[in-house]
């Protein structure tokens, strides 16, 4: 299996390249996994190399989104004078009322076998808060913020 795609996303390329590898002694049957990624310049944004087990590639997806949707929740851009790219939710900066934070907590541990990810961002929506705000609330109330359903003791 081969598979190779290029897609413009904003202001930059981005290149994969994956190819099958056959399971041996001492690995089993994967896909390599080559990633790059340019701005208009063609100066390099994102490069890296992945080696996935296939039986692990649907774990090791959900793992690379949350890591990625987080990061880049981390580090969108926080401007003086000029705004933030998108516009802040209209709780961002509040402090938790006791009540949102045990509704936060009921939705959060009614809802089994979604992604965390996604949960978190709906919950945003819904609370007119950050995913970061969302996150960081989850451990005060007692879940724990990366499996919905689940408290921090079952951890």
């Amino acid at each position: 299996m081969d598979f190779r795609n290029e897609v413009r996303v904003g202001q930059h390329t981005y290149g994969i390249n994956a190819r099958g590898e056959p399971a041996s002694d001492d690995q089993p049957a994967s896909v390599a996994v080559e990633f790059t990624g340019a701005d208009a310049d063609g100066r390099i944004v994102a490069e890296g190399n992945l080696l996935i087990a296939i039986d692990g590639l649907s774990d090791a997806s959900a793992f690379l989104t949350r890591t990625l949707d987080g990061l880049a929740a981390l580090h969108a851009p926080w401007t003086a004078g000029r705004g933030r790219s998108r516009p802040r939710p209209p709780n961002a900066g509040r402090p938790w009322s006791e009540a949102d934070g045990e509704r936060l907590r009921e939705r959060w541990l009614s809802t089994v076998g979604e992604s965390g990810s996604r949960l978190i961002e709906e919950l945003g929506e819904e609370f007119g808060r950050t995913r970061g705000a969302v996150r960081a609330q989850l451990p005060r109330m007692g879940c724990d913020p990366d499996l919905p359903g689940r408290t921090l003791a079952e951890s």
